[in-house]
């Protein structure tokens, strides 16, 4: 029987066996890794890419997942303590929405978040083989850690059954 795993905001998970990893994004974004041969993986669900640098000062040296930079660092450390290579895992994102309909003239924290999640894998030089993100509403997000599977629902209007999300080809 499958079993469930549900993450918070700033919550960063690893593991494998017959789980699904689940969580519900608005401007937040999860990055997943999915290593198909080791069947293994994570998720994270961070809130802002990076931590502002007013709290950063005085605080203890360990990783928060509420941060974008510091959640790809624990999923990281991760995929290195399990003895394999982040270019053995396919990786996609999820979030980064706007959910108030609220317009203004900065730049909203999803579409931010979102931005920062594609910029600093690819400065990693991470292949991104999916993505859902941006867009207007909230998702509720079920990561398969058998097969790496990610499904999707979208929460609003006109679409709430849950979306299957594959990998796209390097050419397309």
């Amino acid at each position: 029987m499958t079993q469930r795993v549900f993450l918070n905001l700033g919550e960063v998970y690893f593991g494998q066996g017959d789980l699904h990893v689940e969580t519900l994004l608005g401007s937040c974004v999860a990055i997943t890794f999915w290593h198909p041969v080791q069947r293994l993986g994570g998720l994270c669900h961070f809130v802002l890419p990076t931590r502002p640098h007013a709290y950063a000062a005085g605080i203890s040296s360990g990783l928060d997942g509420r941060y974008g930079e510091e959640a790809l660092l624990q999923l990281l450390d991760e995929v290195r303590a399990n003895g394999t290579r982040v270019t053995d895992y396919v990786v996609k994102v999820f979030g980064g929405g706007r959910i108030l309909g609220i317009v203004s003239e900065r730049t909203p924290v999803g579409q931010a978040n979102a931005q920062f999640a594609l910029d600093i894998l690819r400065r990693q030089k991470i292949p991104i083989c999916a993505q859902d993100i941006a867009g207007e509403g909230y998702r509720y997000l079920r990561f398969d850690l058998n097969n790496g599977d990610v499904w999707v629902r979208h929460g609003y209007a006109g679409r709430q059954d849950l979306e299957k999300i594959v990998a796209h080809s390097a050419t397309s």
